[in-house]
């Protein structure tokens, strides 16, 4: 096991690194130092050529629950001189995922629990998706006032198209490991106690098939979809942040999910 990781554990065996994201007290939510662990793991990935698979997965009874909300956490949010303002969290975030996105390894989310926001976005780029059959997807971004951003829409709009990505992010409704599978969005559901077995069976069939092969088609594929709405995702994080200071509604949206009331956002008449 890797050394000098706090929010996650990670080992290697043989040609399949494992990532387990320990944060389970909080539902696997990323707070500020999670991120930058992540990216150091995303960072020896990217050299390391002896690793042709990795599984990305969880402790706990969730997956992950996105981005870290709780008051103290977002407290902390713009503390770090590393992550000044919402519009470098956007950037550095979609430096993680676009990085994360491009590992020459081919990735596996074994998702065990529910798996919300960032969560999600994180699975939409691995390369298959395995799932536990009592597990489900969830945005909730628009009930708290913000959008689904840090480039995670663009790979879930490759994977599901805009239909099922406007029902999912506009109305906040979870979909079940079981109408994942009818979309697109998940390849495969087993029972939670044979996920990471159903995970390791996957890169068995894989490793017979031809490293460089599967690197090509990976990024050729990824060139075809996710990568043509890179022009959008360069304004993104501009247009976030723009949006953020002019209608408060974050601030709001968060003091009423907190507070478990309605939230009262602004409209252009206001």
């Amino acid at each position: 096991m890797a050394e000098g990781y706090t929010y996650f554990e990670y080992d290697k065996a043989g040609e399949v690194a494992t990532i387990t994201l320990n944060r389970p007290d909080k539902l696997n939510a990323f707070n500020l130092e999670m991120l930058f662990e992540f990216r150091r793991i995303v960072d020896d990935l990217r050299i390391d050529l002896g690793t042709r698979f990795v599984i990305l997965t969880a402790k706990g009874r969730a997956f992950c629950a996105g981005i870290d909300v709780t008051e103290k956490a977002r407290e902390d949010w713009y503390a770090d001189p590393r992550q000044p303002n919402e519009r470098l969290f956007q950037d550095s975030g979609q430096n993680l995922v676009r990085d994360f996105t491009n590992l020459h390894q081919i990735t596996i989310a074994a998702i065990n629990g529910a798996c919300v926001g960032l969560g999600l976005g994180l699975v939409s780029v691995c390369d298959f998706r395995v799932m536990a059959e009592d597990a489900y997807y969830s945005i909730p971004e628009t009930a708290i006032g913000i959008g689904y951003s840090v480039s995670c829409l663009y790979p879930l709009l490759a994977l599901i198209g805009p239909a099922h990505a406007r029902r999912m992010i506009m109305t906040c409704e979870p979909v079940s490991a079981q109408e994942s599978q009818h979309i697109g969005l998940t390849h495969t559901v087993v029972p939670a106690d044979e996920l990471i077995s159903a995970s390791l069976e996957l890169v068995e069939k894989l490793s017979t098939k031809g490293p460089t092969a599967l690197r090509i088609v990976k990024r050729m594929i990824n060139a075809a979809t996710v990568h043509q709405m890179a022009d959008l995702a360069a304004m993104e994080p501009e247009l976030v942040q723009a949006f953020y200071n002019a209608t408060g509604d974050i601030n709001e949206g968060l003091s009423a999910y907190r507070e478990k009331r309605p939230a009262r956002f602004k409209f252009e008449t206001d």
